[in-house]
């Protein structure tokens, strides 16, 4: 391999590395979101143990909460996507929070499958790099 398809390998690779940089961002935003999921949908099934008056914590966000008294324990406000929020039903409510934890999950799969993808692509680009180095100058990129 000549110099400049070196260079154009190197670039390909900082390329690669920098997509498999933004999927794992992304996937540790999508796990994140998940387990948010699953709080909420634990939340949404003790609340039914509840009765109005109840003082319950409000999550102001940050690990901050506020101390209020519940004023209905059968209703709740959920998102649906694109920034729409409805009353609900705890119990219709679940399955919301359910389905969107699944979409979530099967966007997490897809996400491991492209990293892996991109991961076996670089190593083999690593690998072509460095033994075209190697046989003109003997030098390791790692």
């Amino acid at each position: 391999m000549d110099n400049d398809a070196v260079q154009n390998k190197l670039i390909q690779l900082e390329y690669l590395n920098q997509q498999i940089r933004a999927l794992e961002s992304h996937l540790t935003e999508v796990v994140k979101a998940v387990e948010e999921l699953g709080i909420l949908k634990v939340g949404l099934e003790n609340i039914s143990d509840s009765k109005k008056g109840d003082e319950v914590l409000v999550p102001l966000g940050a690990s901050a909460y506020v101390p209020a008294n519940l004023v209905s324990s059968d209703k709740v406000v959920v998102s649906i996507g694109a920034g729409i929020f409805v009353d609900k039903k705890v119990e219709d409510a679940v399955p919301i929070v359910t389905l969107q934890m699944n979409e979530l999950r099967g966007q997490e799969e897809m996400v491991i499958q492209n990293l892996s993808t991109l991961s076996k692509e670089a190593e083999k680009m690593t690998g072509e790099i460095n033994a075209s180095l190697q046989a003109d100058k003997n030098v390791r990129v790692s």
